[in-house]
């Protein structure tokens, strides 16, 4: 005797509410709505019985259309097959009912196969579902509202007993074949530039912003694009290049160059500095006798030290009398600073005359800093009142040591 198979095709019948169908078929096959739902509808089309006779089929396929779904009956068949639709497979059903239940795009697969097949279109061995006539749309829809009783559609045993949920999936030796792994997205070759780029600017720190631009317009195209990879390539980018424009940015400053020491005998001051008048003699032996190399060298210029002199580290300030009175009290007087011995220059552009400016005080703050209070002196002797304080910097600059005014 033919058998047939009970076929579920997951279609809803017109004005059928989805939420509602599938309550009254969960609660038919006595499974969870939840279980139901991804065990059974979700595979649809799939075969839910197999081996019936055709008055058993058709009773209980009508009973289901009476539920808001749509079944089918076909004759039993060994030849199953398989069909993957949006990445989900589904069935089995009779390989025979490809063409009724395929759509465009679908792949199918024998049973017990592993090769997976686009679909072709092909013309059906079954003819097209008839349309239902009007009668039977207004039974089946007034059935749907309210289901009659298990017991009322056929004779013992009851739908109950005979729908039982069959294992899933429904046939134990209809195993699904393996889906094939998802094709891998592919990655973005600006993301990888962008990192080898920031990775350069670790080495060429100017070109950080560029890097930072490069990995931010990547990341911009990224977003546009999801599906391409590369994201964090690009973050990588944009964290590398930050990080080098910091560093290019925070530069330490370059470690002052000093000065070599000079070998003795020092050098004489230059012509340019010359007194204003010749020391007598007399005036030589009364002034403070010199105490280092530095005092030593500001005599050879025919200066006379005043005993006024100051050290803090490496740099070296004097006081010295340019030009001295008959009665040899000095009339000019100029501050020489030396660094690590070796002669910077004048503190004063010109030396302060006792008659107009009279030079009260200096202070070597650090080896570094040199404050000078210069006294405004009037006509009268000894009337001097109006200060003004210079400050001076010895400071390392490409050719050794030099001695610079801080306006």
């Amino acid at each position: 005797m033919d058998h047939s198979c009970l076929i579920l095709s997951g279609r809803l019948l017109d004005g059928q509410d989805l939420a509602t169908v599938q309550a009254r078929l969960a609660a038919a096959f006595g499974m969870e709505m939840a279980g139901f739902r991804e065990r059974v509808f979700e595979r649809a089309p799939l075969i839910i019985r197999r081996g019936l006779d055709t008055a058993t089929a058709d009773a209980q396929a009508a009973q289901l259309r009476g539920m808001g779904v749509e079944a089918d009956v076909l004759p039993d068949s060994d030849r199953l097959a398989w069909l993957r639709r949006d990445g989900q497979i589904r069935g089995p059903i009779p390989e025979e009912a490809l063409s009724r239940y395929a759509h465009a795009g679908d792949q199918w697969c024998h049973d017990g196969g592993q090769a997976w097949f686009d679909w072709v279109h092909a013309t059906s061995p079954f003819p097209p579902l008839p349309e239902p006539d009007p009668e039977d749309v207004a039974l089946e829809e007034a059935a749907a509202h309210e289901p009659p009783p298990l017991e009322s559609v056929m004779e013992p045993p009851a739908l109950e007993a005979t729908m039982e949920p069959p294992p899933l999936p429904p046939m134990p030796e209809a195993t699904p074949p393996p889906a094939a792994p998802a094709a891998k997205a592919p990655l973005s070759t600006g993301a990888v530039v962008a990192s080898l780029f920031g990775l350069l600017t670790l080495l060429y720190r100017p070109l950080a912003p560029i890097a930072v631009l490069l990995a931010l317009g990547v990341l911009i195209y990224l977003y546009r694009r999801p599906l391409l990879r590369g994201r964090v390539f690009a973050v990588a980018a944009l964290l590398l290049g930050a990080t080098a424009w910091l560093l290019w940015m925070h530069q330490p400053a370059p470690a002052p160059v000093a000065q070599p020491y000079v070998p003795r005998p020092l050098k004489p001051l230059p012509s340019d500095l010359a007194p204003v008048a010749q020391a007598p003699t007399e005036c030589t032996a009364k002034a403070p006798p010199p105490k280092n190399d530095e005092d030593r060298f500001l005599l050879t210029g025919q200066r006379l030290l005043t005993g006024r002199a100051q050290r803090k580290g490496d740099t070296y300030v004097a006081e010295v009398a340019v030009s001295v009175s008959d009665d040899c009290q000095p009339s000019a007087l100029q501050l020489y600073v030396f660094r690590h011995g070796v002669f910077l220059g004048p503190a004063l552009d010109k030396a302060a005359s006792l008659a107009t400016t009279r030079l009260a005080n200096f202070d070597l703050i650090d080896d570094q800093h040199l404050s000078v209070t210069l006294a405004q002196c009037t006509e009268k002797p000894g009337d001097c009142a109006a200060t003004t304080v210079k400050q001076f910097a010895v400071m390392p600059g490409g050719g050794g040591w030099t001695l610079g005014e801080i306006k």
